[in-house]
């Protein structure tokens, strides 16, 4: 039995950003259940909460940074179309969403959350990539460096002449 594959040749709106597929990009994983309020659901329980969701792996500093600033959650809660007041703050491998419900993140916000998070990937992958070529221009430079001094050493030759005639010869102090 044979199979023919075909290969769109447009992009469709479904498919993925590369982002989303580059393991160094930073991404959402869960909600961390167990850390929601124990009364969520009843009666007593809050409104408003903290809502901690799982990282895709460790933050970095500068990634901690742009989304511990107040500008993104103002950022994400206008994408969302949320109330005022929300807050980001990362705890190990978590986002604390702080001043949501699990019905404004189903409702939008985790997927303003997941854009910002691309979006943050891309520009500090950009900036890493910048960084790596200059640095690939410079480390160029030194190699080019090194090896034009290693062949000027490389054309010192430290045997006599042969015909007896060099620096401090007798021929030459004549």
């Amino acid at each position: 039995m044979s199979t023919t594959l075909t290969r769109n040749p447009e992009p469709t709106e479904s498919a993925a950003p590369a982002s989303l597929h580059d393991p160094r990009v930073l991404r959402l994983v869960s909600v961390l259940a167990s850390g929601l309020p124990s009364d969520l659901g009843t009666g007593a329980g809050p409104h408003r909460y903290t809502v901690p969701v799982v990282f895709s792996r460790q933050v970095s500093a500068q990634e901690r940074a742009r989304i511990e600033d107040p500008a993104t959650a103002r950022s994400v809660e206008e994408a969302a179309g949320t109330g005022p007041g929300l807050e980001l703050a990362v705890s190990d491998r978590r986002l604390l969403v702080m001043n949501t419900n699990l019905e404004e993140l189903k409702g939008g916000l985790g997927a303003a959350l997941g854009s910002m998070l691309g979006r943050l990937g891309q520009e500090l992958l950009s900036e890493q990539d910048r960084q790596a070529a200059a640095a690939e221009v410079l480390r160029s430079g030194e190699r080019e460096r090194f090896e034009a001094v290693s062949r000027a050493a490389a054309e010192i030759r430290f045997e006599p002449a042969a015909d007896g005639a060099g620096p401090g010869s007798a021929a030459e102090t004549t």
